[in-house]
């Protein structure tokens, strides 16, 4: 009963499942969670501010003594260090082109993946159709072989190299098949629910098309991923550098305003003092004037014993007198900064010279691309102009004149025109592989809102 529950499931999963097309393929870039990731570091650092009013911000509270009378609350902040807010903007602004030059990377990476396994597939079957046409010429010629035994004609080292070959295709064959079922797993990794495969060969671009893209060559630009990735890296560093130094330009390291405040009710309303006790040291000489006015004492020598001494119960001060402020400047006079100042400028230099060095590997690679290309494409139209000529109509009857009645050489000519279609393929997966690698480097696989990036090329 349970297998039946799901047999209409399955029917329906069936009923949508449809053929893999090269929209399909590309599309599963964005469910890659390599892509996912680097799109939310890319979005997450695009919403980062630069802006920071003050390095720290904090509450202080002291309490006086433990009759909790007198209480005093004080806003503290610590500015920012000189020049520490034009660094901050700075690290923001690289961290974000980095990110975001890195998502670029990334998706560039994930989209060649796709397009050299489809290129792959494509072109396979290709190669797959020809070594079938060959295997069908060679199957001939050993008919031919088999019917001329006997004669003066016939050679068995014909017939022995006539089986070798036939047995070579077969291998040829058995690899073409594992290589495309190989193609179409890897392919089902990325897209699961699909039925059979239609990848086409009019999807990709023709030699012809190629060859004029690159015809002016190719110039390197500073918004190639890679070389905003190194630039972004290299603008990472030096702000990160200049921080450092800002950090060490903190001369004033706080600034306060607080509030005393006392608590009537807890105060004391009376106390017994000596007369050493007000005109002395000790902690009540500030009720002098109240000890005065009720003792009737100037000075020590004409009040002895004690006397009570009415201690005010009220906060008498003015508004004004109960707050305060705290300012703590530091002294730079024995603080030098020369070294933060060298290991400044020597990060610098560490980082322009990485991203020249980035920039002039992506120049060398995009202009060594690009000429074995051209060279390739070159190679490309030796094979084809080969195969047209023995594929046309007037060559091959002027040749069967001059062959005669033996088939063989016929067999041999459709052989030759196969095995240069068959080096022309060949030779077109290798031009797709650099010319995947040259889009890969100058961004041309990054751009997004674009349906076949292999036909938009450089532009």
């Amino acid at each position: 009963m349970k297998r039946l529950a799901f047999l209409p499931v399955m029917l329906s999963a069936a009923a949508f499942a449809g053929p893999l097309t090269w929209e399909q393929l590309i599309k599963s870039a964005e469910n890659e969670p390599r892509y996912q990731a680097a799109e939310k570091r890319a979005e997450a650092t695009q919403s980062m501010q630069g802006l920071k009013l003050w390095d720290k911000l904090e509450l202080r509270y002291q309490l006086d003594g433990f009759s909790f009378a007198k209480h005093d609350f004080e806003l503290r902040m610590t500015p920012k260090s000189f020049g520490e807010g034009s660094a901050n903007r700075a690290a923001t602004e690289s961290a974000q082109a980095y990110e975001k030059a890195r998502f670029s990377v990334e998706r560039s990476l994930l989209l060649y993946d796709r397009y050299e396994r489809g290129v792959r597939y494509v072109l396979r079957k290709k190669i797959n159709e020809i070594n079938k046409q060959l295997m069908q010429v060679n199957a001939d010629r050993i008919e031919v072989l088999h019917l001329k035994a006997g004669s003066t004609t016939f050679n068995p080292e014909d017939l022995m190299s006539a089986l070798e070959k036939s047995a070579a295709l077969k291998a040829d064959l058995l690899s073409d098949s594992t290589a495309l079922r190989d193609a179409e797993l890897k392919m089902k990794l990325w897209v699961p629910d699909f039925d059979g495969v239609e990848l086409d060969t009019a999807f990709l671009p023709t030699m012809e098309e190629l060859e004029k893209d690159l015809a002016g060559g190719v110039e390197v630009k500073e918004d190639f991923p890679q070389i905003a990735m190194a630039r972004g890296k290299r603008d990472s560093e030096v702000a990160k550098a200049k921080q450092d130094v800002a950090k060490g330009r903190d001369y004033i390291s706080h600034i306060g305003v607080g509030y005393s405040l006392q608590i009537e009710s807890l105060m004391e309303k009376y106390k017994t003092l000596d007369a050493s006790d007000v005109y002395g040291t000790g902690q009540y000489s500030d009720y002098r004037e109240d000890f005065e006015k009720e003792t009737g004492c100037k000075s020590m020598l004409n009040c002895t014993g004690t006397a009570d001494v009415l201690v005010p119960d009220q906060d008498n001060r003015k508004t004004a007198d109960k707050f305060f402020v705290n300012l703590a400047v530091r002294l730079p006079f024995f603080d030098s900064n020369k070294d933060s100042d060298l290991r400044q400028q020597v990060a610098n230099l560490d980082a322009e010279s990485d991203y020249l060095d980035k920039v002039r590997d992506v120049n060398q690679k995009v202009a060594r691309l690009s000429e074995e290309i051209l060279a390739l494409i070159g190679q490309w139209k030796v094979q084809k102009e080969y195969a047209e000529q023995v594929n046309a109509s007037g060559f091959m009857e002027q040749f069967a004149r001059s062959a005669g009645s033996d088939p063989l050489l016929l067999l041999r000519a459709k052989e030759s025109s196969l095995e240069s279609d068959m080096k022309a393929v060949k030779l077109e997966y290798d031009i797709f592989l650099h010319y995947l690698a040259l889009l890969d480097y100058a961004g041309g696989l990054a751009r997004t809102g674009v349906a076949n990036h292999l036909r938009e090329g450089l532009k």
